[in-house]
């Protein structure tokens, strides 16, 4: 009877992460990036971003669609690994090319880069704010023992009530 209780948690455990997988590539297809979600982790847009904030970015808007004034997410072109999130400051084409300057509101000056279609990865839609600040306070691999422990707990918990 144990056992099979067990099993149960076990089905349902599974069930709820392919249900995450399944939001996740629902979300990815429906906003059309492969990064719908990030969490602000600098104060360079505050007051209209805090850290902590966590965006929705749609790559819906395509890059020649862009507006002065929009907040866009993109890689910072001088190194892949870093996202940053920035307000488009000035929209020019040189050689059939479109670039953008961008800068945060936080900051003084205008970026010294330029923005490219390659760059980007999409506009932001909306925040959700504070949200994120977990993953802020606990990284890897931190949040995943915390995310396994919450689990066993409430699994124990669960058998205990069944006995």
């Amino acid at each position: 009877m144990e056992n099979k209780f067990i099993f149960k948690e076990f089905v349902g455990i599974f069930v709820f992460i392919i249900l995450l997988f399944g939001m996740w590539f629902s979300a990815t297809t429906i906003l059309q990036t492969s990064s719908p979600l990030f969490v602000v982790s600098s104060g360079s847009m505050i007051p209209e971003l805090e850290i902590g904030d966590i965006i929705i970015v749609s790559g819906r808007d395509k890059f020649d669609e862009l507006k002065n004034k929009d907040i866009i997410v993109f890689n910072l072109p001088t190194d892949y690994k870093r996202v940053i999130v920035h307000r488009v400051q000035e929209i020019k084409t040189e050689s059939e090319q479109i670039q953008i300057k961008t800068k945060g509101d936080n900051n003084p000056y205008v970026d010294g880069w330029t923005v490219i279609e390659s760059n980007y990865i999409g506009k932001v839609i909306t925040k959700v704010p504070y949200v994120g600040n977990i993953t802020i306070w606990v990284s890897p691999p931190v949040n995943y023992y915390i995310i396994f422990v919450i689990l066993l707990i409430m699994l124990t918990n669960e058998v205990k009530q069944k006995k």
